[in-house]
C-alpha cells in the first residue's frame, strides 16, 4: 500500500513538472496555460521530487524520466542564475509600479535618491506626480518626461541627467514613453523607455497578447533608430517563463536579471503579508549595455516591489 501511494505521488509530481516545462514553449492562448507557465519555476520542482520518490521504491525507468526532465529544467533556468562578465557599472535605473498612484511619495523619493539615477514609473496619476514634486523629487531629479493619466494608464521618467523628451506611443493604452538621456560613461545618448503592458487578468487575455506582440515590433523600431544604448523599464505583466516575454529578447535586447545572473527577481504581489512576492512581472531590458546587478526593494503602499538595476556600458 505504501509503495502504491509513493508511486502515485511521484507520478503526479512528474506529470505536473512535465506540463509546466511544456507550457513554457507554447503561446498562452488561455489562462490555464498562462498560469501554468508563470508557475513553472515552482511546478518543475516536481521533477527532482519524482526522482527521489521513484528511487525509494526502485522504479528506475520513471526515475530516469524524472532525471531527464530535471536536467532539461536546469538547462532552461540556470542561465538566469549565472551572469556573464559585465562591464564596470555606473548608471542606476529604478522601475516602480505606483499602484494607481497610491504608492507612498516620500518613500519613493527616498528610494530613488538612494538607489537611482533614472526613475521610471508606471500607474502615474496627475495627483501622484504632484505629490512626488511636493516630496522633493525634482530636487535630485530635475529632468523629466511624464505621461500622467488617471487610473493605471500613466507612465513617467525622472532623471538626474539632461533629458530630451521622446515619443509617446498611444497605441499602448497603459502607456509607452521614450526619452533620450545624456548619461555619463556613454558615448551617445541613452534611450530610456518606460512602459506598462495590459494585465492578462482580469482584463481580456487577448489584450495582453496584442500588447506583447506590439511591444516586440515597437522595441525593434526604437532599437534601430536609437543613437546609443537602450534601456526599457516597466511592468510587463509577464514572467521569463512565458513565451511571449522571451520573444522580446531579440534584436539585441536582453533581460537585465538574466545578464546579471540575478535569478527570479520576484516583484508581485508585494502587499500580502502571509506570502512573499511570487512573480517576476517587472523588468529592465538592455540593448548595447549590460546589467551588472539587479535587485528588488520594498515600496510602501504599492503591490509591486521596485526593481533596481545597475548598468555598465560595453
Amino acid at each position: 500500500m505504501a509503495r502504491t501511494v509513493v508511486a502515485v505521488i511521484a507520478g503526479l509530481a512528474l506529470v505536473v513538472a512535465a506540463a509546466a516545462f511544456a507550457a513554457r514553449f507554447v503561446p498562452n492562448v488561455n489562462r490555464a496555460l498562462l498560469v501554468t507557465a508563470a508557475l513553472a519555476p515552482y511546478l518543475m520542482l516536481g521533477a527532482p521530487l519524482a526522482v527521489i520518490l521513484f528511487a525509494t521504491i526502485g522504479e528506475w525507468t520513471f526515475g530516469f524520466l524524472g532525471a531527464a526532465l530535471t536536467i532539461a529544467m536546469v538547462a532552461v533556468q540556470l542561465p538566469w542564475w549565472v551572469g556573464g562578465k559585465a562591464a564596470a557599472g555606473g548608471l542606476r535605473i529604478m522601475s516602480a509600479n505606483l499602484r494607481y498612484g497610491h504608492a507612498d511619495p516620500d518613500a519613493l523619493v527616498h528610494l530613488a535618491n538612494e538607489h537611482a539615477d533614472i526613475l521610471a514609473v508606471q500607474e502615474l496619476t496627475p495627483e501622484e506626480a504632484d505629490r512626488l514634486s511636493a516630496a522633493g523629487i525634482d530636487t535630485t531629479f530635475p529632468y523629466r518626461a511624464l505621461r500622467a493619466r488617471e487610473g493605471p494608464a500613466g507612465v513617467g521618467i525622472w532623471s538626474r541627467y539632461p533629458t530630451l523628451p521622446g515619443a509617446e506611443y498611444d497605441e499602448f493604452w497603459l502607456g509607452l514613453l521614450a526619452a533620450r538621456i545624456r548619461t555619463p560613461g556613454a558615448e551617445r545618448e541613452t534611450t530610456v523607455v518606460v512602459t506598462h503592458m495590459s494585465a492578462p487578468w482580469p482584463d481580456p487575455l487577448q489584450g495582453w497578447r496584442d500588447d506583447m506582440s506590439r511591444l516586440a515590433v515597437t522595441l525593434k523600431e526604437i532599437g534601430t533608430s536609437a543613437p546609443g544604448p537602450v534601456l526599457v523599464a516597466g511592468d510587463l505583466n509577464a514572467t521569463p517563463d512565458l513565451l511571449e516575454f522571451r520573444r522580446l529578447l531579440r534584436d539585441g535586447y536582453r533581460d537585465a536579471a538574466e545578464q546579471a545572473g540575478a535569478g527570479l527577481t520576484r516583484t508581485h504581489p508585494a502587499d500580502l503579508r502571509v506570502i512573499p512576492a511570487v512573480f517576476a512581472l517587472d523588468h529592465v531590458l538592455t540593448r548595447d549595455c549590460e546589467a551588472v546587478s539587479v535587485r528588488t526593494v520594498a515600496l510602501p503602499d504599492s503591490d509591486h516591489r521596485a526593481l533596481v538595476v545597475t548598468v555598465g556600458y560595453l
